[in-house]
């Protein structure tokens, strides 16, 4: 949340979009799985929102993260093109791209059934995942929603194919398949520097390996149905381009974190804030009754 927005101002746009959406504190409280007394905290600029709550939030009104940072102050235009969402803060890195992609053909290319199509997939997940479980991007791809799955954004993607095969280091081969189908590959002629990733090596490997173990023995057409069941790719019409942000709202067992915990936490922690300190004296007291 930057825009140079502080709570307080966070807070009177919360508030003024409630209001103005006929929502009270106790429907935004349960639909973010707060106390109500947090949704006052938040208005009155005393409580900061977590990323999760600040992208639930921005769903329930829907509203853009561009249209919220400049919601209270008309001397700026909205333009009302649809924004991505946090896809707008997100850079694609075209050389983390590439490691990736030779990780995966190292790991599972040589798979019959690891053509384009699973390869899309894979690489969508690993990406979201990532994403999902570290807030921050992996590779920063672009995915577009299509009728066949998520597959990744195809000027960028066949921009890094092209460079790699100039430089010797994938090729893209063709070949016939099952029922008659011609199945598109990517075969790797080197290995994967993922020093690229820095202090990240390890976090990327458990994710993308966790993505290869679940995901890459199956078919073209198991992989799409998967798919098609993250909400991701639900929430997202034909050909547009899948928010990043809308992982957090996955569920079942594409959700990589325990979002039920997360809120029970975060609840136990406002009300620890609304009671306050102990005090020595009642400190004691508590000692006294455990004694008895």
């Amino acid at each position: 949340m930057s825009q140079n927005l502080d709570t307080v101002q966070i807070g009177k746009i919360i508030s003024s979009l409630r209001k103005q959406k006929n929502i009270s504190q106790d429907q935004l409280a349960q639909a973010l799985d707060i106390p109500r007394t947090s949704i006052s905290q938040i208005e009155n600029g005393g409580r900061v929102l977590s990323f999760i709550e600040f992208q639930k939030i921005l769903s329930i009104f829907e509203i853009s993260f561009e249209e919220f940072a400049v919601y209270n102050n008309p001397a700026k235009k909205i333009t009302h093109e649809k924004p991505n969402g946090i896809n707008k803060k997100i850079k694609f890195d075209a050389e983390k791209f590439k490691q990736l992609l030779l990780y995966i053909l190292e790991k599972c290319g040589g798979r019959p059934n690891v053509g384009e199509t699973v390869l899309y997939k894979l690489l969508y997940f690993c990406d979201f995942d990532y994403f999902e479980l570290y807030e921050k991007s992996l590779t920063g791809m672009k995915y577009k929603k299509m009728q066949f799955g998520p597959i990744p954004d195809q000027s960028l993607f066949n921009s890094v194919i092209k460079e790699m095969r100039t430089s010797g280091m994938i090729e893209k081969v063709s070949r016939p398949y099952v029922n008659n189908t011609i199945q598109t590959r990517y075969i790797n002629f080197e290995e994967a520097d993922l020093s690229i990733f820095g202090s990240e090596i390890s976090k990327m490997i458990k994710v993308v390996d966790s993505v290869i173990e679940r995901l890459s023995g199956m078919s073209a057409r198991q992989i799409e149905d998967h798919s098609h069941r993250d909400y991701p790719w639900q929430a997202h019409k034909d050909n547009e381009e899948i928010d990043y942000g809308s992982v957090f709202f996955r569920s079942g067992e594409f959700a990589n974190r325990d979002y039920d915990k997360m809120w029970e936490q975060s609840s136990a922690n406002d009300i620890l804030e609304q009671l306050g300190e102990v005090s020595d004296e009642e400190h004691q007291y508590y000692l006294n009754l455990l004694n008895k």
